[in-house]
């Protein structure tokens, strides 16, 4: 029997198994496809703690209290697994397409300003410059500093390797059904062949899907939300710079890539690529870049990110039932909120000391209590 089980294999689920190996727990994760696949593998892996927040809050707190941990956490992934992630500082351009947006991200640089982040406003001249690819028609741009990025399919990779390292068991192809307790205590899981799984505790970490256990002691409010995305072959250096506007976001990745991205679309479990998407991104890129209308498509894919009511994670003990945990809720944000999430859920779960986890993340807050029916 193991001090643990998790389910879900995402980001989410494997930075919380090895945090809590390394805390000397004996953990097993159970994953129903390969680790690391489902949302952490279509994610574009932008780490932007102020595109996420439009206030002062516990989650922008949270948010930027996981980036300032990442340099370290990248660092001691690869050293563990033996493998490269692509991470850069290297800062975000967020663009200005009208007068309007000019006014917005100026207030937006003050803001930032005022709370000791590295914000900067470049004139058209002065941006193209910079980044003489860009259309006329940018009028614009608010640098972020602290925006950073990272290859999200190499670190999903890596985590495997160092979850693996630190002890965690990883079994893969095995689907959790049902969540089993008795009496206020979790008991371990059965698995769709029927098997049951002991363990002290049990942690929740299946993204989109966590509302379909059975056995939950409550219905959570978590819904997918579908994101499409695709992949530009570029010839030559592109920016080093994520460039963002109101519509889409281009991601370089050092093999050359360039990531555009991404839809938001609230269809329920409906899988897919549609031309309507696709068509939106391309002319979202276009209107930034017009180079790139001769640059090859390589790849395009859409995932379903995990969605909630207020956009906050669901992070912590479940109120009716001892020892069974929940890590997820993160709509687009696993990937920036993993080092911190993983540092929080491992202290709450094994105990001991580490920052603890905000009450706005709570499974029973108040902003959960609309439960939408699930979609598939």
């Amino acid at each position: 029997m193991s001090d643990l089980i998790i389910v879900g294999g995402g980001i989410i689920g494997l930075s919380t198994a090895r945090e809590a190996a390394i805390r000397g727990l004996s953990v097993t994760l159970l994953e129903r496809g390969r680790p690391g696949r489902e949302a952490s593998w279509a994610a574009a892996g932008m780490l932007s703690p102020l595109a996420e927040a439009s206030a002062d809050g516990p989650f922008l707190d949270f948010a930027l209290a996981s980036l300032r941990r990442y340099r370290s956490w990248v660092a001691a992934i690869e050293e563990e697994s033996g493998r490269t992630v692509e991470y850069r500082e290297s800062g975000k351009l967020r663009l200005a397409l009208s007068v309007r947006e000019r006014g917005l991200l100026e207030q937006r640089r003050e803001w930032a300003s005022a709370r000791g982040l590295h914000a900067r406003w470049f004139e058209p001249a002065e941006l193209r410059e910079k980044e003489p690819g860009l259309s006329l028609s940018v009028q614009g741009a608010l640098l972020i500093e602290e925006d950073f990025r990272v290859d999200n399919r190499r670190l999903a990779e890596a985590l495997v390797e160092a979850a693996r390292e630190a002890g965690v068991r990883i079994q893969s192809g095995v689907e959790v059904e049902a969540i089993e307790h008795r009496g206020g205590r979790v008991l371990g899981v059965r698995t769709a062949e029927g098997d049951s799984i002991s363990g002290d505790r049990v942690l929740i970490a299946a993204g989109a899907w966590s509302g379909a256990l059975q056995g939950l002691p409550r219905p959570i409010a978590v819904t997918p939300v579908r994101g499409q995305m695709l992949a530009l072959g570029t010839e030559g250096p592109f920016s080093e710079r994520v460039l963002e506007s109101e519509e889409v976001y281009l991601i370089p990745r050092d093999d050359g890539r360039l990531l555009v991205g991404a839809t938001v679309e609230e269809v329920g479990f409906e899988p897919g690529i549609t031309a309507a998407g696709i068509r939106s991104l391309l002319e979202g890129a276009l209107r930034l870049v017009p180079g790139l209308g001769s640059a090859p498509i390589v790849e395009f894919w859409s995932g379903f990110r995990p969605g909630t009511p207020d956009g906050h994670p669901i992070l912590g003990p479940s109120p009716e039932v001892d020892g069974l945990f929940w890590a997820t809720g993160h709509f687009r944000n696993g990937i920036l909120l993993a080092p911190l999430t993983a540092v929080v859920l491992a202290a709450a779960i094994a105990g001991g000391d580490g920052p603890r986890i905000p009450e706005a993340f709570a499974a029973d807050r108040p902003a959960l209590a609309s439960i939408p029916e699930p979609s598939g």
